[in-house]
């Protein structure tokens, strides 16, 4: 049986030469499908080099299997001969640089290996060169046998060696990252490649040392087996747990997907968690127009829900301090910050405020300040600073909140502008309701105390002269033209009572007679110098419009003379296309307008607020122009049509009554 064994492989060796050949060349495409993964592991970029060392391998196994069963010595076997031995040096030069650069990918300590794959393939060249030269006598089989000696001791011995090395060092890094399962097959590949290392020693009979002692001849007289044997089944197995460890991919790939699943569950859930902080922020922001509560409210999300800030404050500029103000402040419950963070913070918020743009200070031991600007268009309105410890990666939704913060700011404060104008509203509604009843008392005092008295001394006098006729005609002549005089007199009081509710001139005549009359009549009482101009051409203004000019004029002519010790006064009023104009200066000592309208005191400035309000009803503008010292102008530009607001009569009415509330 045993003697029968080594005649079967001897005379089957061609089939031993195929299946080596086999082995190699399928683990050389098994390699090459698995090296096109897109793996993040290092051995994926090393793999070509096995592959094509297999494939290389499996060849020259071929061409030799070839070379046996071939009797003929001719040119093509000679060519045959020299391309399997060159093959058999590429394969060794190609698994040399899959172990070198496998090494070099996983440890930086094998980086001073990089060239050793090609300083062997010179030397081997060097080698096959000197051959040539020195000692080739013509015998060109002598030579390709001295190359592939040459080949194993050179390359092969020390491919395999590094190899399984490599394998080691694989082993290490599989460990090392998560994949101890797959360590035992890289042991099983690097005992494969050791013993296949070792079987390259066993080379074609020579006459020098050592193959002249160890060689494929002398290794089949000792064992009966020829080395081929051996060699392939050592590929085999090298082939095998290769196979094996190329599973590792399958693995990775797993590992993966996994990661990616947890990685959008993780993205989901801090999708959801940002959704939170803008729907539970954004809640706040529209329900409440209280700016105080809306900032506080505001700022107590942001630090309770967008991790990891633990403070933060909310800065808004004032435009009276000139400055940014903290208007809002929060801290988590438990978090320390140091004692230099607010002040960090606040600094961060000025520079926010300044450049417009996110700043961003590192963190140090503890925390890290940040600030985004709070801007309406491209114009700043403050800032929030905000302490944070850890990592930051809610910057997009800190944004958002921004934006939308500045949209409640900027609500907040229209419906306190909305708020403060409906209180004026009322508290003038008040002064006309309580001007109107002085007006009443007014008129009923004086009709009671002039007219209703003229008029009973009239009824007296009648009376009297009616009893005189008869006994003293002259007497009663002389009554009844005394009589005449105080019925021309009650007639007088009568016109003036009419002319200070409603002036027959702006009726009748227009707006610029009736300014010209109540010029006259305030210059004469006053002793200032009214001027009245008018640009031509000239034109009647719908009613509404004519009252609240003439009341307007009226206003600023009352004012001139009581408050601003003025000389002289100009009227000019304007008609164009589109508006009329009226301006009215005076050379008075002035005040500031902005100083009288914005005080919260009491006494109020009713006039000026009156005079807004009138012009605004019909859709018109009025600009105060002083300063002390400088006098007093007045420009109002009323449209020729009210685009909005269509006046009621109710106004014409009642302008006696607002011209006593305006009027002070």
């Amino acid at each position: 049986m045993t003697g029968g064994f080594p005649e079967f492989c001897q005379s089957n060796l061609p089939l031993i030469y195929g299946l080596y050949g086999l082995a190699f060349f399928v683990t050389g495409v098994v390699v090459a499908l698995e090296s096109g993964r897109n793996s993040q592991l290092a051995l994926t970029r090393a793999l070509p080099f096995l592959a094509a060392f297999g494939l290389t391998h499996g060849i020259h196994e071929w061409l030799e299997m070839i070379l046996l069963m071939t009797s003929d010595a001719g040119t093509a076997t000679q060519v045959i001969e020299a391309v399997s031995i060159l093959l058999l040096a590429a394969s060794f030069v190609l698994l040399t640089e899959f172990a070198l650069r496998l090494m070099r990918l996983l440890d930086d300590k094998f980086a001073p290996l990089r060239h050793l794959t090609l300083i062997l393939g010179a030397l081997y060249l060097i080698g096959l060169v000197a051959y040539r030269v020195r000692y080739f006598d013509g015998n060109e089989l002598l030579f390709w046998r001295f190359a592939d000696i040459l080949a194993r001791y050179m390359l092969g011995v020390t491919g395999a060696a590094l190899a399984s090395a490599a394998m080691f060092v694989q082993r290490r890094a599989f460990v090392r990252e998560g994949y101890a399962p797959f360590s035992r097959d890289l042991i099983g590949a690097a005992l494969a490649f050791a013993w296949y290392a070792a079987f390259q020693f066993v080379v074609p009979p020579a006459e020098f040392f050592p193959a002249s002692l160890l060689n494929t001849a002398t290794f089949q007289n000792y064992t009966g087996i020829p080395v081929q044997l051996f060699r392939a089944l050592v590929g085999a197995l090298a082939a095998f747990f290769i196979v094996r460890v190329l599973r590792v991919f399958e693995t990775e790939y797993a590992r993966r997907i996994e990661r990616l699943n947890h990685a959008r569950f993780d993205a989901q859930a801090q999708a959801a968690r940002e959704l939170t902080v803008l729907f539970e922020t954004c809640r706040i922001l529209g329900t409440s127009l209280d700016l105080n509560v809306l900032l506080n409210e505001a700022i107590e999300k942001i630090v309770t829900l967008v991790e990891p800030v633990i403070g933060g404050t909310i800065y808004l500029y004032d435009a009276d301090e000139h400055a940014l103000v903290a208007r809002a402040t929060q801290q988590r419950s438990e978090a320390m910050l140091p004692s230099d963070a607010p002040e960090r913070a606040r600094a961060l918020a000025q520079r926010a405020y300044e450049t417009r743009e996110l700043v961003y200070e590192p963190a140090n031991a503890q925390v890290a300040v940040m600030a985004l600007p709070l801007l309406s268009g491209d114009e700043p309105i403050g800032a929030i600073g905000l302490v944070h410890a850890g990592a930051f990666s809610n910057l997009a939704v800190l944004q958002t909140l921004a934006r939308q913060l500045v949209i409640a700011v900027e609500n907040a404060r229209l419906y306190e502008r909305v708020q403060e104008k409906e209180a004026l509203r009322g508290e003038l509604l008040e002064r006309v309701v309580a001007a109107q009843e002085e007006e009443r008392k007014r008129l009923a005092r004086d009709l009671h105390d002039q007219t209703g008295q003229t008029l009973a001394g009239l009824a007296m006098g009648i009376h009297s002269v009616e009893a005189m006729m008869q006994s003293n005609p002259a007497l009663a002549e002389k009554r009844l033209a005394e009589l005449e005089r105080m019925s021309a007199s009650a007639v007088d009081d009568l016109r003036a009572m009419i002319a200070d509710l409603r002036p027959a001139q702006l009726d009748d005549l227009g707006l610029v007679p009736a300014l010209r009359d109540m010029a006259e009549h305030i210059a004469a009482r006053s002793g200032m110098r009214v001027e009245v101009n008018a640009s031509e051409p000239r034109r009647r203004l719908r009613a509404q419009v004519e009252t609240i000019l003439y009341r307007l004029a009226q206003e600023a002519l009352n004012n001139a003379a009581r408050h601003s010790r003025a000389t002289h006064v100009s009227i000019t009023l304007r008609f164009t296309q589109s508006d009329v104009m009226l301006e009215i200066q005076d050379d008075g000592v002035g005040f500031s307008p902005e100083a009288i309208i914005k005080t919260q005191a009491p006494r109020r400035a009713w006039g000026l607020l009156g005079m807004q309000e009138r012009v605004m009803l019909v859709g018109g503008t009025l600009d105060i122009q002083s300063a002390p010292g400088k006098g007093t102008r007045l420009v109002a530009h009323i449209p020729q049509r009210d685009p909005t607001i269509g006046l009621s009569s109710a106004v014409g009415k009642e302008t006696s009554a607002y011209a006593a509330v305006i009027g002070g």
